[in-house]
């Protein structure tokens, strides 16, 4: 990377077990790159230069996202989220990490879930209850632990600035009985081969991803 990225490369470590460490930091990160244009559009034109961004720049079941910045030694991924799915935005999920999101366009219905059989391992539906309910809106930000269920029902429109923190367990999990047909899932980035739930994106897939941008006027 290049000087144009300096305040990023001195943004400290998320390897805080503290969610409220997490939500303090990611909230600084996130405001200041949404309204670094310069560097956002840096970010996302230097994918191909960078073979692990573009490896992890994905197309999954939810919604297709860019890897815009990798810091392995402090412990956290910035992404660019968009194109969601509606279809199979209705399944009660958790992560492998906390993270934190920046609304940048569009928005969603999100719901944050109680588990009732503990914090950890795989749940069905009937071991959820609702807990929070909120409407996101462009500039509005939240922050999520590992242990936490949630959905985020969004409008077709929206992109979101993502930065996760390390891995705090082996898997996620999904409410059982709820994920997708098979044939919602991305199509196959080769002949021949099943769907899969997430998969690397192709060069020609990130084009599309930077052109969705450049003309919602984004970035540059």
């Amino acid at each position: 990377m290049t000087s144009t990225t300096t305040w990023l490369e001195e943004m400290p470590s998320l390897a805080s077990p503290s969610l409220r460490a997490m939500q303090y930091d990611s909230r600084l990160l996130l405001n200041r790159l949404a309204e670094d244009r310069a560097l956002l559009t840096f970010l996302v034109h230097e994918i191909p230069h960078h073979p692990e961004r573009l490896a992890a720049s994905r197309v999954t079941l939810l919604l297709n996202r860019l890897s815009l910045y990798q810091a392995p030694d402090r412990s956290f991924e910035i992404r660019l989220n968009m194109q969601p799915r509606p279809d199979n935005q209705l399944v009660p999920h958790d992560h492998c990490y906390t993270f934190a999101t920046r609304i940048l366009t569009g928005g969603y219905v999100h719901v944050v879930r109680r588990r009732t059989n503990g914090w950890d391992g795989s749940f069905t539906g009937d071991d959820l209850e609702p807990a929070v309910v909120t409407v996101e809106r462009p500039g509005s930000s939240y922050t999520l632990g590992h242990t936490m269920v949630h959905q985020a029902v969004m409008e077709p429109e929206t992109v979101t600035l993502f930065v996760r923190g390390p891995r705090r367990k082996a898997v996620s999990h999904a409410a059982e009985g709820f994920m997708p047909p098979k044939d919602t899932w991305p199509a196959s980035a080769a002949p021949d081969t099943e769907a899969v739930e997430s998969r690397s994106a192709t060069l020609a897939e990130y084009e599309q991803m930077r052109d969705y941008l450049i003309q919602r006027r984004l970035i540059d």
